[in-house]
């Protein structure tokens, strides 16, 4: 069954287009002219996927999947629009859409959206049905009697010898793979174990216990056998399952004693297919709780597989948008920023005696395109973040570049520990040097009023670590949860693009990033690269 697809448009001419489109592809569409008449539809049928513009009369796009999130929430959504800024862009992600597509767009931009937005929806519906699986497999794994198959047999022979009045009993168990039979819980007097596999191929075909003696012994060699060992008669009882044979109950009486009658015979074969059954059931609860194990660690991998690959790809495709929206934007939005900083620069040199307040606004509206600039920059780089040029660096010096670059305020102490042996490290250093320059800016963003920053450098278990340790206000739990989020932000200023970019930056180069902190202590972002 195809996936159902509704579109919601106000324009007739893009809600035709997208519907022929999608159904030339194989999709069930449903397409909508309104918000609201499509959120009723969401709540009383299925779909897939759906599929918004923005500004629309009425219900925006933005309050359509944001209403719909609250009874769909695992619903797919991407937006669509001709207003292309980035706060629409980001109140978009943040109700919950999965992709933005600007107009116009081609059938390809709408093809590999619908795509990876599908694609989404299925692995959160896996790792969905895994959660659920999970408590299922850890009930049956407790609810199973415990059945241990050594203890079942020393207690039928400690049973049937006390019982029989032998002198010596054993079972003996057929192995896979070894057709001589290992011996279970044996006691007292018994013949040599060299015998065992004569008496499990005698009890294959037997439908009742068998009573041997040193005066009918089946071959003189058996007879020898049991004179030595002391023994007079044997009593054997077949244990078999609906599976096969799976072995024997063997018991023995010295010499002097009497023979086994068959009353004996009958109990020991009474007893032996009770035991067989149990037996059976040990082995099949225990290959059960062995497949269990499995299909649990199966599922627990599957499960993280799932659950990371549903992390990443909402990462990558939050960041893949971001960076999409800043590539197209970014010249429009450079130029007349250059030509404000270039009209500030024009008024300080014509205004040189102008008053301390007309310098400070000048110098506010420098400080704001600077800002903006960085702004741009960040989601610029999201663009090139897998495009790297790897080559030997070190990383001591970059540390020492990144600082010579970052504008450091009053009352910021630096203090550096650097390991003069570190070894050569196959990095992109524009890429590294990125990481840091974001890393110090962290960090002196959160000493507002002065502090000490630390980096520091060592090589650790085969990786090189850096340190960047600030003693500011700190990071509480639940930020640090999500400190690498993209677009999340403690801050008012800021659109939470920068340690999203510090770790994917660090993970293009097969390395790690964590932070460890304390409300007040300060906040220590640690890196670890290969």
């Amino acid at each position: 069954m195809s996936d159902r697809i509704m579109v919601v448009d106000d324009e007739a001419e893009v809600l035709g287009f997208c519907a022929e489109a999608l159904r030339r592809l194989g999709y069930d569409v449903t397409p909508v002219g309104l918000g609201e008449e499509a959120l009723d539809l969401l709540r009383r049928e299925h779909f897939d996927l759906l599929i918004t513009d923005i500004m629309m009369p009425g219900m925006s796009g933005i309050d359509l999947i944001a209403q719909a999130k609250e009874s769909l929430p695992n619903l797919a959504a991407i937006v669509m629009t001709g207003y292309s800024t980035i706060e629409l862009a980001i109140k978009a992600l943040r109700s919950g859409a999965v992709d933005f597509i600007p107009k116009p767009f081609s059938l390809l931009d709408l093809r590999e959206g619908v795509e990876h937005a599908l694609t989404r929806a299925r692995i959160m519906a896996d790792s969905a049905r895994a959660r659920v699986l999970m408590p299922l497999f850890e009930l049956s794994k407790h609810s199973l009697n415990q059945l241990d198959a050594d203890a079942l047999c020393a207690a039928m022979v400690d049973m049937v010898v006390s019982q029989i009045g032998a002198d010596g009993g054993a079972v003996i168990l057929i192995d896979a793979g070894d057709e001589r039979g290992v011996r279970r819980a044996a006691q007292g007097v018994l013949p040599d174990p060299s015998l065992d596999a004569r008496w499990i191929e005698m009890m294959r075909e037997a439908s009742e216990g068998v009573i041997l003696s040193t005066d009918a012994a089946p071959s003189p060699d058996v007879e020898t056998a049991l004179v030595r060992a002391g023994v007079h008669a044997l009593l054997c009882a077949p244990l078999r399952a609906p599976s096969g044979p799976m072995g024997l109950l063997l018991l023995a009486c010295g010499t002097g004693q009497s023979a086994f009658g068959q009353g004996d015979a009958e109990l020991a074969f009474i007893v032996s297919s009770q035991v067989a059954t149990l037996l059976e059931n040990s082995r099949l609860v225990n290959d059960l709780r062995a497949w269990n194990r499995d299909l649990e660690a199966r599922v627990e991998a599957r499960t993280r597989d799932l659950i990371e690959a549903h992390s990443r790809l909402l990462r990558t495709e939050r960041l893949a948008t971001v960076g999409k929206l800043g590539a197209g934007v970014a010249h429009e939005l450079r130029n007349p920023l250059g030509v404000i900083n270039n009209s500030v620069y024009y008024l300080k040199t014509r205004l040189g005696d102008a008053d301390s307040k007309v310098e400070k606004h000048l110098n506010i509206i420098e400080r704001e395109v600077e800002s903006a600039n960085r702004i741009i920059t960040d989601l610029m780089n999201f663009v090139w973040v897998t495009d790297l040029r790897l080559e030997p660096a070190d990383l001591n010096a970059l540390v020492m570049c990144s600082l010579e670059r970052t504008s450091l305020p009053e009352g910021i102490r630096v203090h550096c520990r650097l390991d003069k042996d570190l070894p050569l490290v196959p990095v992109d250093g524009d890429k590294i040097q990125q990481v840091l320059l974001n890393l110090i800016n962290n960090a002196i963003q959160a000493m507002p009023s002065g502090g000490a920053l630390y980096l520091s450098t060592a090589l650790q278990n085969g990786h090189v670590v850096l340190h960047v340790r600030d003693s500011g206000i700190g990071i509480s739990a639940d930020c640090q949860e999500r400190i690498f989020e993209p677009l999340f932000t403690t801050r008012a200023k800021g659109i939470g693009l920068g340690l999203s970019l510090v770790k994917l930056l660090v993970e293009a180069h097969r390395g790690k990033v964590a932070v460890s902190s304390r409300e007040g202590e300060g906040a220590c972002f640690i890196v670890r690269l290969p």
